[in-house]
């Protein structure tokens, strides 16, 4: 179903309400196969399901048909993943977050509204959540939520990229603002929660103890089941091979890596943090989205 924007009367900005829900389940005909079946309202969808690598994992992709997020937009993505059966969604490009002086979808403008979005992650089985980079555009006031709950014996890879300006264009990020926050809960029990919190021209960016100069970082995640934790070789593994990434151990399921740099760089790092880590978290070789080499 499709949700028409609302109409307006004034020059306010309309905002777009959009909604997609996506359900992964085993084949109950070939329970080696996992089978998607999603719903959306509004401009926010996926393409086909998708089988690259054979009946799994399920491969799908987010597109998101206005091209980015402008003041008082509200995205809500919800993502159930459900015992046996394996996902991986990625986007065909970057998420943007507009600057809310700026001209919006019909050209109006809006400096006061913020931009909201938020997604929720069930993880019964495996789940490669895998987006392309943010950008949080100057003078955005923006707010994202990630939520995600995981069961004992599920398997999560996750990343999230956030670029703050556009440097190539020679915008800085210097009014608006950003927060963030990632939770994720397993036995209803909080194993983790991120919180990004950044304003233009945030000192933050320049002191030694936050972004150190630079205008994009990344945050990466992988978690294992409870009867297979985290060993210490493994970790050794990720250290050794993906040292552009900073690795720490924060439960014996969890292991999170941090990396500051350019956007390319990081997405070199990232990618090769994801040939590594596939192997020893999804069980898989790593057979990376065709997507990823447009």
């Amino acid at each position: 179903m499709h949700l028409p924007r609302p109409k307006t009367t004034n020059y306010a900005a309309p905002a777009w309400v959009a909604r997609l829900t996506m359900s992964f389940s085993p084949d109950s005909d070939n329970p080696d196969k996992t089978l998607l079946d999603s719903q959306h309202l509004g401009p926010l969808r996926i393409q086909k399901a998708l089988y690259p690598e054979g009946n799994h994992p399920c491969h799908a992709v987010i597109i998101h048909p206005p091209g980015g997020i402008a003041a008082g937009d509200h995205l809500t993505v919800e993502i159930h993943t459900q015992a046996n059966a394996q996902a991986l969604i990625t986007t065909p490009g970057a998420t943007k977050w507009y600057g809310s002086g700026e001209s919006n979808h019909y050209g109006a403008q809006d400096q006061s509204r913020y931009a909201e979005q938020n997604i929720t992650l069930d993880v019964g089985g495996t789940l490669e959540w895998l987006p392309q980079e943010t950008i949080v555009f100057n003078r955005a006031q923006a707010r994202s939520v990630i939520d995600i709950t995981i069961s004992d014996e599920a398997r999560m890879i996750g990343w999230e990229t956030l670029i703050f300006g556009r440097k190539a264009s020679g915008e800085s990020f210097c009014d608006g603002g950003f927060e963030q926050s990632i939770r994720c809960r397993s036995n209803d029990s909080l194993i983790w929660q991120e919180r990004t919190k950044l304003k233009g021209s945030d000192p933050l960016f320049h002191s030694p103890i936050g972004l150190r100069g630079y205008h994009s970082f990344s945050t990466c995640w992988a978690i294992q089941p409870r009867q297979s934790p985290w060993r210490e070789e493994s970790i050794s593994e990720l250290r050794e091979h993906c040292s552009s990434i900073a690795w720490t151990q924060l439960s014996p399921r969890l292991v999170i890596g941090r990396a500051l740099g350019d956007p390319l760089a990081l997405r070199a790092a990232l990618h090769n943090a994801w040939h590594v880590l596939r192997p020893l978290v999804a069980q898989r070789p790593a057979v990376s989205p065709r997507l990823w080499a447009t």
